[in-house]
C-alpha cells in the first residue's frame, strides 16, 4: 500500500513521474501549446477504480476523431497505461485524473501534426466541493458565450477564465452559466457542468444536445437514473424568461456529482433552498456512486 506521503505519480509523454515533475517540451509541442490543439478528459476514482473510464476514453477517441487528431494509442493502450497509473498510487484517497492528448509536433506548414499528439495524465488527490455547497445550493452568473467545438472536450477554457474573472465575480457568484449569442437567451451549459431545471409540475428539463452543448458524462449518467427511477426528464430549450417559472435548479459533473442552484444573477430560484426534487436526483446518484463497481 502506496503512504500518504509519498509523491502522486503521472504520465508525462511516455514516463512515470511525480505530478510535480511533469512537464512539456514546448519545443516539441508547438501545435498544442501554441495552436491550443489539445483535447481532455478528467475523471475520478471511486473504490479503487476509475468512475466510468470507458466512456471517458470513447470520448477522448470521439473528439480526436472529430478534430482529425492521431493518436499514438489505441483504447486498450491507454485503459493499460491507466491501470498500471493506478498501481502506482495505491493510496486511500479518492484520485482526480486530468487526461490530456496535446498535438505534438507540426509539419513545415505549422498547421498540422507531423507524427501524433502526447499523452499526459496528470493525477492529483480529489478535492471535493466544499459541503456547503451541497447544504446551501450555489449561485450562477450568465455569461454570453458559446464554446467552439462544443461538443467536444478540448482545453480552450477562455471564455470560462473570462467570465469567472467578470460576470463571476460582479454578481458575487460561484460558477458561470453559458448564454446562446445567437439570441442572448438560451441557456446551454456552465463553464464545467451541464444544468438541470424542475418546473411547477416537478419535471426535470435540461437543454437537449441540439444547442450545441458537451454531453457531460455525468449529465448522461444522471438522465438514465433520473428515467429508471421514473423521473420524468425533457430535453427541451429553455430561456433566461423561464427561470421565472423554475422551481429548482441544480447542476451535474464528473468531480462534483449534483450541485443544487438557489439564485441565476440576481434571480432567486425557488424559496431559494435546494428542492426536494434535487434532494432525490443527489440520493438516486450518490447510491448509485457508492455501490460502483468497474464492469
Amino acid at each position: 500500500m502506496k503512504k500518504i506521503s509519498d509523491p502522486i505519480i503521472s504520465y508525462s509523454d511516455g514516463q512515470f513521474v511525480p505530478t510535480n515533475k511533469v512537464t512539456i517540451n514546448v519545443s516539441q509541442d508547438m501545435l498544442g501549446t501554441f495552436r491550443g490543439y489539445r483535447i481532455f478528459t478528467a475523471c475520478r476514482t471511486i473504490n479503487g477504480t476509475v468512475f466510468l473510464l470507458q466512456n471517458h476514453i470513447n470520448r477522448l477517441f470521439e473528439s480526436a476523431s472529430e478534430l482529425s487528431m492521431k493518436l499514438p494509442h489505441t483504447k486498450p493502450d491507454l485503459e493499460e497505461i491507466i491501470h498500471q497509473l493506478l498501481a502506482k498510487n495505491s493510496i486511500e484517497d479518492d484520485l482526480l485524473l486530468q487526461i490530456m492528448y496535446s498535438g505534438g509536433s507540426p509539419t513545415k506548414t505549422r498547421m498540422s501534426q507531423r507524427l501524433h499528439a502526447s499523452l499526459y495524465i496528470i493525477v492529483n488527490k480529489l478535492h471535493p466541493a466544499p459541503d456547503n455547497w451541497y447544504k446551501n445550493g450555489i449561485s450562477l452568473a450568465t455569461y454570453i458565450y458559446q464554446r467552439d467545438w462544443a461538443h467536444v472536450k478540448t482545453n480552450n477554457y477562455i471564455g470560462a477564465v473570462v467570465a469567472h474573472q467578470t460576470s463571476v465575480k460582479q454578481q458575487n457568484a460561484d460558477e458561470a452559466l453559458f448564454i446562446s449569442p445567437i439570441d442572448n437567451n438560451t441557456i446551454l451549459e456552465g463553464s464545467t457542468f451541464n444544468i438541470f431545471m424542475v418546473n411547477s409540475n416537478d419535471e426535470i428539463i435540461t437543454p437537449p444536445k441540439s444547442v450545441n452543448i458537451l454531453n457531460g458524462i455525468t449529465r448522461q449518467l444522471v438522465l438514465e437514473l433520473l428515467r429508471s427511477n421514473n423521473i420524468v426528464v425533457r430535453e427541451i430549450n429553455t430561456t433566461l424568461k423561464d427561470l421565472k417559472s423554475i422551481q429548482e435548479i441544480f447542476i451535474s459533473s464528473s468531480t462534483r456529482n449534483i450541485v443544487p442552484v438557489v439564485r441565476v444573477d440576481k434571480n432567486i430560484i425557488g424559496n431559494g433552498t435546494p428542492g426536494k426534487v434535487t434532494r432525490k436526483a443527489s440520493i438516486i446518484l450518490n447510491s448509485y456512486l457508492k455501490s460502483y463497481k468497474n464492469p
